[in-house]
């Protein structure tokens, strides 16, 4: 901001041309500074057992000023397939959800933030089967069995020692758990973040419906770089016993991710981002159960108008089955 002002201050006593030169070029670094402020995709883990969890959106290292606002609007498009089973367990996770979140973030004071998220979930069996299929032939990867069943359909079942502890096979269009957050700056790149999660949702549709909350720190590690932009998060979360698995659900979560941009041109980036958690439940063989967490999402963004983006990504597990095996995401910001 500096440079630019005194970029500008000089050009005054200068040549007209040279004058508007100038100002253009401090307009261009004035954005280019500002790149590093921006997160990355805003998304998480999208399975419907994740859903017992706060699992925050990372990467928004930069708070906002007072009386500052930002919005976000992000659909993610997401299918999981696992069907597992062992002497003493059968779990069966066939189904897609179309989560669609609105978030508004508003600076209360300088450095200080509040905000909330409100997501709306379309439950069911979906249409993208087919077109997994022919995504994992294509580049010789395991289908993990979903061409075996019927295509587009909805069921979520978990037995355990000859007990049905889940069994959903009807989908839903209702409100998830409504999330209410904060921010603060402890430096120009380093924020501490928190959430609670309200149990706006349902248990029995898999939507949620228990509270919970998370505390994490989000860092810019490209603070003073024009083209480069990213994060580098941690934290934890914890959460109400819900009646999805009670007894195998752990209630301590913790949580990281880091991801990286580069502008390719002022109003066009590509990203890469990483989100881990620990396992959500215990007490289980099965992997979808008894792993951690891990979504790798790819894209770009691409600038609209001075303020507003448009973000595409594309969604894999990196941690085979607790997470669905693909996704898409489309978020519309305003910073």
């Amino acid at each position: 901001m500096l440079r630019a002002e005194l970029l500008i201050n000089r050009s005054r006593d200068a040549d007209p041309m040279n004058s508007r030169l100038l100002t253009l070029a401090s307009a261009f670094l004035l954005v280019a500074s500002a790149a590093h402020a921006e997160p990355l995709f805003l998304v998480r883990n999208e399975a419907a057992l994740s859903r017992t969890t706060a699992l925050p959106q990372l990467g928004q290292a930069v708070v906002l000023d007072s009386k500052e606002i930002s919005t976000h609007f992000g659909v993610d498009w997401s299918n999981e397939y696992v069907q597992r089973d062992n002497a003493n367990e059968a779990l069966t996770l066939d189904g897609e959800t179309v989560h669609v979140d609105w978030g508004l973030r508003y600076g209360v004071a300088s450095g200080v933030e509040v905000g909330i998220n409100v997501p709306l979930l379309l439950t069911g069996g979906g249409v993208l089967d087919g077109l997994i299929e022919d995504w994992h032939n294509a580049f010789g990867l395991s289908n993990g069995g979903r061409e075996l069943v019927a295509r587009n359909q909805y069921h979520y079942q978990y037995i355990r020692n000859g007990v049905t502890v889940l069994n959903v096979q009807n989908g839903t269009n209702s409100l998830g758990d409504v999330e209410l957050n904060t921010g603060v700056a402890v430096t120009s790149a380093l924020a501490v973040r928190a959430l609670v999660k309200l149990p706006t949702g349902s248990e029995s549709k898999l939507t949620g419906g228990n509270s919970g909350g998370a505390i994490w720190l989000d860092f810019d590690p490209f603070e003073d770089s024009n083209r480069w932009f990213g994060f580098i998060s941690g934290g934890v979360s914890y959460n109400e016993k819900s009646e999805v698995i009670s007894g195998q659900q752990k209630q301590l979560v913790e949580l990281a991710g880091f991801g990286v941009g580069y502008r390719v041109v002022r109003r066009v980036a590509l990203m890469a981002q990483l989100y881990g958690h620990t396992k959500l439940y215990r007490d289980s063989e099965i992997n979808a159960l008894s792993r951690p967490g891990g979504q790798f999402v790819f894209g770009g963004r691409i600038g609209v108008a001075p303020r507003l983006s448009l973000d595409l990504g594309v969604q894999e597990d990196v941690s085979i089955n607790s997470s669905p095996d693909f996704g898409i995401h489309f978020g519309l910001n305003y910073h």
